[in-house]
């Protein structure tokens, strides 16, 4: 099976766009990328090593790193997602307000740590390929 050609401009062009958008959970459902995740990975490669600007390179190898949040979810993994996001920010450890929220997510403890395995997982594979571009530290 040969890979279909992709406009280079475009695939970025559409990839920063949905970054720019405001999405309500910090991991995002793969199918909401135009091209697939290989394609824009290595179109962000070109462009972090031609990128001669400084500040448009660190901007690019944070969207690189970014792909490692788009994932194929699965419905009881939208489930869980969807609790998370609606959980709101922590209460302190201890109070009942910690407590209302740790009931809420503990039915959807398996499908939320198996999606943000595998975010994890691929975060350090992008970041590790990252260190071999320019502008690693």
């Amino acid at each position: 099976m040969t890979n279909p050609e992709f406009d280079p401009r475009e695939v970025i062009e559409r990839y920063v766009a949905l970054l720019r958008e405001a999405g309500d959970s910090l991991v995002r459902d793969a199918s909401e990328l135009a091209h697939p995740k290989e394609a824009i990975r290595i179109v962000l490669q070109h462009c972090i090593r031609t990128a001669s600007d400084r500040e448009a390179r660190e901007f690019l190898r944070n969207a690189y790193a970014s792909l490692s949040n788009f994932q194929a979810i699965t419905d009881d993994e939208k489930e869980a997602l969807a609790v998370l996001s609606g959980v709101g920010p922590l209460g302190p450890e201890g109070s009942k307000l910690f407590s209302k929220q740790a009931r809420q997510i503990t039915h959807v403890a398996a499908p939320l740590q198996a999606v943000l395995d595998r975010v994890s997982s691929e975060l350090a594979v992008l970041t590790q390929e990252l260190k071999s571009l320019p502008g690693a530290e």
